[in-house]
């Protein structure tokens, strides 16, 4: 069942743009242990600092353990640095991923220099789509892209949509994709209530909030207002606080010209100014649930 898994941002009769894996977390539970991380470095040396001060010798008589507090401070900072938070500060909001269906190519964002869109041909054998799974937690999947030299060698990797848990979660984007490049955006979709963009990829703080939401699961999601709101707002923050650092991610004008929309588009879906906007309609909401309803029931292990 051809579904976007809250990877899709913008589709009309020209392309259709994904978020990759990396905006989902971007910015949450390893960015705040990094933050935390700087912050403890710097607490452990001033408060070294502070209690040499206060000693018979003073800060000048301590020199060497001062200077082998700051080398520790300075290393754990670094580390936090170049493990974590380099990854997620002063980059971009989201990297996109365009598919264009009037001309049959791929545009994989990586940076707004030249150079920075790698085009790919749609149906081009060194293109090669599957189902990757993560480094660290081989139980998030996700839709990945290698790109292949003429020796069948991996060049360039690229993620489209989410990591989801389940092969399904992969397989319905990729079935929108699909359909969308063939049989064009009037026959995306199976019922008229799917027609809906559900993420917003402004980086508001409402939008950050929300992604904790999603990403912190059902189970606790009664607790967010009340005993679970300083994990959540210190998340949320967190979030919000590194969009901040970043830049939003802006294709070439050839590109550009190459994707020029219809004014009067039937098929352009309404871009939410947050997430889950239009879920306030209750045929919207209802058709979410049904399809909820029927992705559980027919996984195989049901």
């Amino acid at each position: 069942m051809p579904d976007d898994a809250y990877g899709l941002i913008s589709l009309n009769s020209t392309y259709m743009d994904f978020v990759d894996r990396t905006f989902k977390i971007k910015g949450m539970p390893h960015c705040l242990v990094g933050v935390f991380g700087c912050a403890f470095a710097v607490w452990m040396f001033c408060g070294f600092v502070q209690s040499a001060s206060e000693t018979p010798e003073g800060v000048i008589g301590n020199v060497g353990s001062l200077s082998l507090v700051l080398l520790m401070s300075l290393a754990m900072a670094w580390v936090m640095w170049f493990v974590i938070l380099r990854h997620d500060l002063f980059q971009y909001t989201h990297y996109p991923v365009r598919f264009n269906r009037i001309t049959r190519k791929i545009y994989f964002f990586r940076h707004n220099g030249p150079g920075g869109v790698t085009v790919v041909p749609w149906g081009s054998p060194y293109a090669f789509f599957h189902i990757g799974r993560g480094a660290q937690n081989p139980e998030l999947l996700d839709l990945r892209c290698h790109l292949l030299d003429r020796n069948q060698q991996i060049q360039q990797t690229f993620t489209i949509g989410h990591f989801w848990e389940h092969e399904d979660d992969i397989r319905e984007p990729w079935a929108l994709i699909c359909r969308y490049m063939q049989d064009g955006p009037e026959n995306c979709y199976d019922d008229p209530r799917d027609r809906v963009i559900t993420l917003s990829s402004d980086p508001t703080i409402r939008n950050c909030w929300l992604m904790v939401i999603l990403m912190m699961g059902t189970a606790l999601m009664p607790l967010r207002t009340n005993l679970m709101f300083p994990v959540y707002g210190a998340l949320t923050l967190c979030r919000w606080l590194t969009f901040k650092t970043c830049r939003k991610p802006v294709f070439p004008p050839e590109i550009e010209a190459e994707c020029q929309i219809d004014p009067e588009d039937p098929y352009r879906l309404p871009e939410p100014r947050f997430m889950a906007e239009f879920a306030s309609d209750p045929a919207i909401y209802a058709r979410a649930l049904e399809r909820h309803k029927e992705r559980v029931m027919w996984r195989p292990e049901n």
